[in-house]
């Protein structure tokens, strides 16, 4: 069999078995490359220039230089190096070199094996292999002939075509002009083809090239024959042409291919094979299969069956596996076999079986791979993705999968299990006290002392930060978990001794049940979760197991947050107007815009129980976005209806200083609903201002330039209130409604209501009073001259149809 025939029968064998490839010349540049290569490392052609190699070759040091030195030199390389993707990721990859002798000086094809990825290794050998374009089958086949004694020559339509002459043209050429058309070099075996079949009298052939009309150069094959007169003389050429410049670099391409196959296919840690299924014996073994199993191929021949070497404990599923070539299938199986010095390797099997007529197996042909340092290394990957680098715990991945393992195998039964979240009391006080490696020092601690105060049976895990899980298999009763609780919190309370220091630590634990709590593993953290939460307020030391009226809130805020978004798409949401009135005269001054939600499953909605959640999601731009264009929509309808109208109040989230085409949307808004800035107020809160000064104030000062009323809401209740009247520009402070409800019952509230009030005045702040409620609480705000009121004892937040009625009216009586 020689390497052709090899190579033919193993194609498809080895494009299955390819891998990442690039194509270096000899000054190092990229020529080419194959899918594969785009595929797993994300480059494409414009990629490719000068300092490719240092840029995909991440840390590329001198000894990976050398290779490559080496490798131009003829010599085959192999080394592990860590690369580059182009999205910036990085695998470890096997490199090999190797080099390909050519007539432009030493190419280096460098095959590249993703060590994470060993579904693909068995594509290894291919990365080489161009397909071979099939030879066209010649279809036009020129004829001419050629009188000699009037020194004219007469062309076929299809020589016309080769030689790139139109129908039309006026074509009869000479002697000399078929020589012009005949390549200068070729001039000889021109006349050697003449001289040939005046001698012989016959017929000549040859191979030369011509120059095109387009001066393209073809290459032809030639067959002439000369035919004479009574008197022997030659009087006429009848000849053939046929255009073989295709198939000509065809063979050239083959032959080069050929060559390089047969270097890479002897260079190559592959194994190749073929076998005769009706004699078992072998009718192909390469090289590769010594070098992975160290038998030679006699001995694979006569007395060492492959099965005798593959592993005991793979051996049933490797045979299993063989009952699908009996039925046409190709397989791939990664198994072990115990090499012939007694090593133990992986490798990767790819197996493809031929049938006969009857369906039967008759022959497989297969290709091996050692996998053995790519299967130790994904191991080594795999268990640094399940666990924890500072404990060495399981982390969360693994224990979520191990928790949904538990909630597949316990449905249909009535097992029970527990969910616990544990989390260490004041950590960051203690990282921030003694020190982050001090801080690492002790979550290890921790965790061994956890470890030894839990079942086996039961899982540990380090979640994150100073969060462990636990997974309390066969939950036997409540009291056995308040149990297993209790030992926890016990066991943490001898001190621990980190760098000399006695560290002593409190956790706090929540805890969900399955099937209680949630049937799957988000229902059944987030659950535990939210018992953490309940814990943490009960104070230190504390667990709390959840309840199913809290899953029913956990539930409902999640159904919330779901659904924020399509109740602004579905008109879900409406607005409800309180107005602010002159705390002398009655007279309505503003209004504040609060909004309301029907809610199709819960019902009418508290502002404060989805707000909050919008924030946390981020949908609170959204919301705020909405409220001002329906707040300048409805301002815009009551103008038209020629109402009374006053500048209407809108809370802003802190989120909105942070969006830089804030103030443009607010702009356009106004414009389009044909309002003025004047018709708006902004309310915000401390926490506005708390983060990004600058940027906050530089926006206020800019929405009051465009003629914005800026409020600052539930004035009192925060840290910095004082300071922050000085520093930003507000026109409006609102006392919150807290110390104007108290301020009967308590002298503090009252002074510090009264103090509001006198401080605002002194700094040119209008003050408004929110929560009013009472005739009492009205004549003392009236009495200290706060000037404007808001709360229930003149209106509660209405509708808008009931809030015209209100602007009709324009002085609101107490009620």
């Amino acid at each position: 069999m020689n390497s052709m025939t090899r190579e033919e029968n193993y194609h498809s064998l080895i494009i299955d078995h390819l891998n990442a490839v690039i194509k270096l010349d000899a000054k190092g540049n990229v020529l080419t490359f194959n899918e594969v290569f785009t595929k797993q490392y994300g480059y494409t052609e414009q990629d490719f220039h000068e300092s490719f190699l240092e840029i995909f070759m991440k840390d590329y040091t001198d000894e990976q230089k050398q290779y490559f030195k080496e490798a131009y030199l003829g010599k085959t390389k192999r080394f592990n190096a860590l690369v580059l993707c182009k999205n910036g990721d990085t695998n470890y990859s096997n490199v090999a070199l190797v080099p390909i002798a050519t007539a432009d000086g030493m190419e280096v094809y460098v095959i590249i094996k993703n060590s994470n990825d060993l579904k693909e290794q068995d594509r290894e050998l291919l990365l080489f292999k161009e397909n071979f374009k099939t030879i066209e089958e010649i279809g036009n086949i020129g004829s001419f002939h050629y009188d000699i004694r009037s020194d004219q020559t007469y062309c076929s339509k299809q020589n016309r075509l080769i030689l790139g002459i139109s129908e039309e043209e006026n074509f009869s050429p000479t002697h000399q002009q078929i020589r012009e058309v005949v390549h200068p070099d070729d001039h000889p075996k021109l006349e050697l083809a003449f001289q040939q079949t005046l001698l012989n009298n016959g017929i000549a052939h040859f191979e030369c090239r011509i120059v095109r009309r387009d001066r393209a150069i073809r290459q032809v094959y030639v067959q002439i024959e000369v035919f004479f007169d009574e008197q022997g003389q030659p009087v006429r050429v009848i000849g053939f042409v046929q255009d073989i410049t295709n198939s000509k670099q065809i063979e050239s391409k083959l032959l080069e291919k050929e060559k390089q196959f047969s270097q890479i296919y002897n260079n190559l840690d592959v194994g190749v094979w073929s076998i005769d299924m009706q004699t078992g014996q072998f009718l192909l073994c390469s090289q590769g299969i010594e070098q992975i199993c160290g038998y030679t191929v006699a001995e694979m021949d006569n007395k060492t069956a492959w099965t005798s070497i593959v592993h005991p404990h793979d051996l049933q599923k490797y045979l299993d596996q063989h009952l699908e070539l009996a039925k046409g299938n190709i397989i791939r199986q990664p198994y072990r076999i115990i090499h012939k010095n007694g090593d133990i390797k992986w490798v990767q099997d790819y197996m493809i079986p031929t049938l006969d007529a009857n369906g039967m197996l008759i022959q497989v042909d297969g290709l091996i791979t050692d996998i053995t340092e790519q299967h130790l290394l994904h191991e080594k990957v795999k268990h640094i993705s399940y666990h924890d680098h500072l404990t060495k715990l399981p982390n969360r991945r693994k224990f979520n999968k191990k928790l949904q393992k538990l909630a597949n195998e316990y449905a249909n039964s009535d097992r029970k299990f527990a969910v616990m979240i544990i989390d260490v009391d004041r950590f960051k006080y203690i990282n921030d006290t003694i020190g982050y490696p001090s801080g690492d020092e002790l979550l290890c601690q921790i965790s061994v002392r956890l470890a030894s105060l839990l079942p086996s049976k039961d899982m540990l895990a380090r979640l994150g930060g100073d969060e462990f899980g636990v997974l309390v298999a066969n939950l036997e009763s409540i009291e056995s978990l308040e149990m297993i609780s209790n030992q926890m919190i016990d066991g943490l309370l001898e001190p621990f001794l980190i760098d000399g220091y006695e560290l002593y630590v409190t956790v706090t634990i929540g805890i969900s049940i399955y099937p209680d709590n949630g049937t799957d593993s988000s229902d059944l953290l987030s659950n535990a979760d939210i018992a953490l939460n309940k814990a943490e307020k009960q104070g230190e030391s504390k667990y709390h197991i959840i309840s199913r009226s809290s899953s029913i809130d956990s539930y409902k805020s999640y159904s919330l947050g779901r659904d924020i978004r399509k109740a602004l798409e579905n008109n879900e949401m409406t607005l409800h107007f309180q107005p602010r009135v002159n705390a002398c005269t009655g007279e309505i001054m503003s209004a504040e815009a609060l909004i309301r939600w029907e809610h199709p499953e819960w019902g009418l909605v508290s502002p404060m129980e989805f707000l909050p959640i919008a924030e946390e999601n981020g949908l609170i731009v959204h919301i705020d976005d909405w409220v001002l264009s329906e707040v300048c929509k409805q301002l815009k309808e009551w103008k038209e209806e020629q109402l009374f109208t006053v500048p209407i109040s809108i809370n802003i989230s802190a989120v909105h200083f942070m969006k830089q085409d804030w103030l443009h949307t607010i702009e356009k808004t106004i414009k389009e609903a044909g309002i003025y800035p004047q018709d708006l107020e902004f309310e915000m809160t401390e926490s506005s201002c708390l983060n990004n000064k600058e940027i906050a104030k530089n926006t206020m000062n800019a929405l009051k330039d465009m003629g914005i009323t800026i409020s600052l809401d539930d004035f009192g209740t925060g840290y910095s209130s004082l300071s922050y009247l000085t520093q930003f520009p507000f026109d409006v402070i609102k006392i919150d409604k807290s110390f104007i409800q108290n301020m009967i019952h308590s002298d503090q509230d009252m002074f510090i209501a009264k103090s509001i009030i006198y401080l605002a005045k002194g700094l040119q702040i209008k003050v408004v009073a929110e929560g009013v409620e009472t005739i009492q609480q009205l004549d003392i705000l009236k009495k200290e001259e706060c000037h404007q009121i808001q709360g229930y004892l003149f209106s509660r937040p209405v509708p808008n149809q009931e809030f015209k009625i209100l602007l009709q009216k324009r002085i609101l009586q107490p009620n």
